[in-house]
């Protein structure tokens, strides 16, 4: 039978073509610590436990999926966010660090009791995160999607959050209600970028969750409907394309905002407030 370290090596020649030498390794501790409940220093001390049959499998089948490019998020079945698990499959996307901060970023600044709205909301990594840090928010959340609400759903009672989530389309509804703050994660990619990006998101993360035809849509929607739902000196928190900061910024601008943009703590232009 294999040991822990037969293993450790078989991962990291097999993803290392794929990943590079660092990712691999990330991925592989990630696996192992996951499958043989093992935290990292114990991976080093028991390099040679002997494997079961079972957990052999387990590592075999999660190592195909990896090498078809599927995200390691996927395969275990959860992923990071604000120091939280989330549930994730492929019907919401991956939680990103970038959202992290614009989670922060609300945080910082939003007023006790408040009510928020997050608009498409995918896995609910972003409500579920503010109502965690903030248990007097009052936090509601829609998608257009069936599927990731569900998830999402999920995701609230797992860790202990009230979140209020609906199903709707905000292109053609407009959510009830009254609130302090919107915030979003959107789709804004455009299809003709896809030529540029990884397998690992287009074959298997949400495209409606991803690309629009318009990738300004959703910016000028919400620019649109926000002052019939926003209360008095509400705020809108949103993350962009670090491309498309200036036109983020025009469209609530005309439409009789004041907007500035943060960057995330890589530097990029990657968030943008927008109040009246």
């Amino acid at each position: 039978m294999p040991t822990l370290a037969d293993m450790q090596a078989r991962y990291q020649q097999a993803l290392e073509p794929l990943y590079g030498q660092r990712e691999a390794r990330t991925i592989t501790q990630w696996v192992l610590e996951d499958v043989l409940h093992l935290q990292s220093v114990k991976l080093v001390m028991d390099r040679f436990l002997i494997l079961t049959s079972h957990q052999q499998e387990v590592l075999e089948d999660h190592l195909k999926r990896l090498l078809t490019h599927e995200p390691v998020q996927y395969v275990l079945g959860y992923a990071e966010f604000h120091g939280l698990n989330f549930k994730v499959d492929s019907s919401v996307l991956i939680p990103r660090p970038e959202t992290e901060d614009l989670v922060d970023w609300v945080l910082s600044e939003i007023r006790p009791h408040a009510s928020l709205i997050d608009i498409g909301t995918g896995s609910g990594c972003i409500p579920v995160s503010l109502k965690k840090a903030r248990s007097d928010y009052i936090v509601s959340a829609l998608d257009i999607s069936a599927a990731a609400l569900a998830v999402a759903r999920e995701n609230a009672k797992l860790n202990n959050t009230e979140v209020l989530f609906t199903q709707l389309d905000i292109l053609a509804e407009l959510p009830t209600g009254k609130y302090d703050v919107i915030v979003s994660n959107p789709p804004y990619i455009g299809y003709e970028e896809k030529n540029v990006m990884s397998d690992n998101v287009l074959k298997f993360e949400p495209h409606i969750a991803l690309f629009a035809d318009d990738p300004l849509i959703f910016y000028k929607c919400i620019a649109a409907i926000a002052p019939q739902i926003l209360n008095d000196g509400g705020s809108v928190y949103i993350e962009i394309s670090e491309y498309r900061a200036a036109e983020v910024v025009a469209i609530f601008e005309q439409a009789g905002y004041q907007a500035e943009i943060k960057k995330d703590l890589t530097g990029r232009e990657r968030m943008v407030k927008a109040s009246r």
